[in-house]
C-alpha cells in the first residue's frame, strides 16, 4: 500500500497535473536529451518494477520467505519515518515545480526554479525519493534492498549531471550563480564549481 500510495502521489497525479495545466506529457526520459538519458531511463522503469515486485513480494510471502535482516525494532520504525518524510519532500518539491516538472531532460524551455525547498537544495525531488528508499533499505533491510538502493543512487547520480549540464546551457550565468551557492542532495553539499566552456566541474 505504501508503494502504490508513493507512486500514485509522487508520479501518477503529478504526470496527470502537468498534462492538464500545461498539454505537455511529465515524462520525457525517453524522447529527449543525450543517449545516456535513455539508459538511464530503461533503469529508472526496472527499478520501480522491482520496487512493485518486492511490495507484492513482502506482502505476499512474509518477511522470512525474502529472507530479511533482524535488525532492533527502533530502526525499522526510524525507516518507516523516513519514507514519511520523504514523501512529503517529494510532493512538496514537485508542487513547487509547478510547470517546470518533468522526469527527464526536455527540450522545452522551462522556468528555473530556486525558491521553496529549491532554497535548501538544488534537488529536493531526488532528495525526498533517496529518502524513502533509505527508508524502506531500514525498514525492510536485506541484501536485495541495498542493491536497490545502490542502484538507484548511481542512477540519480547520472541523471542529475545531466540535468546540471542542461540547465547550466539553458539558464546561463543565473544556474551557474545558483549551483555554486545551493548544494545538490543537501544543504552545502555537491556545490558547483566554476563552470567550464562544456559542462559543469564539481
Amino acid at each position: 500500500l505504501t508503494t502504490l500510495a508513493f507512486l500514485l502521489f509522487a508520479m501518477v497525479l503529478p504526470s496527470v497535473r502537468l498534462r492538464q495545466r500545461t498539454g505537455r506529457p511529465a515524462l520525457v526520459l525517453h524522447r529527449s536529451g543525450p543517449p545516456l538519458q535513455r539508459v538511464i531511463g530503461v533503469g529508472m522503469a526496472l527499478f520501480m518494477l522491482a520496487i512493485v515486485l518486492w511490495s507484492g513480494a513482502h506482502l505476499a510471502l512474509g518477511e522470512q520467505a525474502l529472507g530479511l535482516w533482524q535488525v532492533p525494532a527502533s530502526v525499522r520504525w526510524s525507516g518507516w519515518a523516513l519514507v514519511v518524510v520523504g514523501f512529503f519532500v517529494t510532493v512538496r518539491a514537485q508542487l513547487q515545480m509547478g510547470a517546470s516538472w518533468r522526469i527527464g531532460i526536455d527540450s522545452e524551455r522551462t522556468e528555473l526554479v530556486t525558491g521553496g525547498l529549491f532554497g535548501i537544495v538544488r534537488n529536493p525531488i531526488f532528495t525526498g525519493m533517496l529518502t524513502v528508499l533509505t527508508g524502506v533499505m531500514l525498514a525492510t533491510p536485506s541484501a536485495w534492498t541495498v542493491m536497490g538502493w545502490l542502484d538507484y543512487v548511481l542512477l540519480v547520480s547520472l541523471q542529475v549531471r545531466l540535468e546540471e549540464d542542461h540547465l547550466l546551457r539553458l539558464h546561463g550565468a543565473d544556474y551557474a550563480r545558483y549551483a555554486q551557492r545551493v548544494g545538490r542532495f543537501m544543504p552545502g553539499v555537491g556545490r558547483l564549481g566554476s563552470p567550464t566552456a562544456t559542462g559543469i566541474t564539481v
